[in-house]
C-alpha cells in the first residue's frame, strides 16, 4: 500500500510543480503522509492570484485513511514580509474500517507562519494550523472536525525543506468521537 502512495504521489507531482509550490512527505512510526500545494498563479497564469492556493494531502494510518483537499488566501502584513496568515476552506474525507463508517466534512481553516533568520543557522520557520468544522459543516456518518498542527521547517538545501512537528486530529462521528490522529512527525518538502 505504501508503495501505491509514492507511486501516486509522484505521478501527481506535476499538479503542484510551479513558482510558490511545494511537495511534502512526512512520516513517524504509525502513519504517512503526502502533501501538496500550488498557487493558483501557477494553474491560471496570472499573477492576480498569486495569494491564492490549493492544497491536498492524503494521511494513511492502521484503522482509518484521510485525504483532504483546500482553497486558501495566503498573504503577509504591510512592511511584515517574514509573516503570513492565512484562511480558506477544505474538504476532508475519511474512513474507519473499525467503526464501518464515512466521515465528510468542509473545516474553514486558518494559518500562520513566521520566517526566522537565526544567525549562521538556515532560513528557519514557525508555523500553526487550525481547521474546525461543526456539525452543520459535517456530513455522512460525521459528527464534528478538529485539527491543529504546530510545525517548524529548516531551509537546509536551496528547494527543500526539513520539518517536525505535531499535530492533532479529531474525526468525531455521529456514534463514537475518534482521534484520528495524535503524534509528532517528521519530513522533507520540495519547493518549486
Amino acid at each position: 500500500m505504501v508503495k501505491k502512495i509514492l507511486f501516486i504521489s509522484l505521478l501527481t507531482l506535476p499538479l503542484f510543480a510551479g513558482e510558490r509550490a511545494s511537495f511534502g512527505l512526512n512520516i513517524n512510526n504509525k502513519d504517512l503522509e503526502v502533501e501538496g500545494r500550488s498557487s493558483l498563479a501557477n494553474q491560471l497564469n496570472s499573477l492576480m492570484y498569486r495569494n491564492y492556493y490549493i492544497d491536498g494531502n492524503f494521511i494513511k494510518s492502521d484503522d482509518d485513511n484521510l485525504f483532504g483537499v483546500g482553497f486558501y488566501v495566503e498573504n503577509s502584513p504591510q512592511g511584515h514580509s517574514n509573516l503570513t496568515f492565512g484562511i480558506g476552506l477544505r474538504s476532508i474525507f475519511s474512513s474507519n474500517d473499525k467503526l464501518d463508517k464515512n466521515f465528510v466534512a468542509i473545516p474553514i481553516e486558518i494559518n500562520a507562519k513566521a520566517r526566522m533568520y537565526l544567525g549562521n543557522l538556515p532560513k528557519s520557520a514557525l508555523g500553526v494550523k487550525l481547521a474546525y468544522a461543526p456539525s452543520p459543516l459535517t456530513f455522512s456518518d460525521g459528527d464534528s472536525y478538529f485539527e491543529y498542527r504546530i510545525e517548524v521547517d529548516m531551509n537546509i538545501i536551496e528547494n527543500i525543506d526539513l520539518y517536525v512537528g505535531y499535530r492533532d486530529i479529531d474525526t468525531d462521528y455521529k456514534v463514537k468521537d475518534i482521534n484520528f490522529n495524535s503524534s509528532l512527525y517528521g519530513g522533507f518538502k520540495f519547493l518549486f
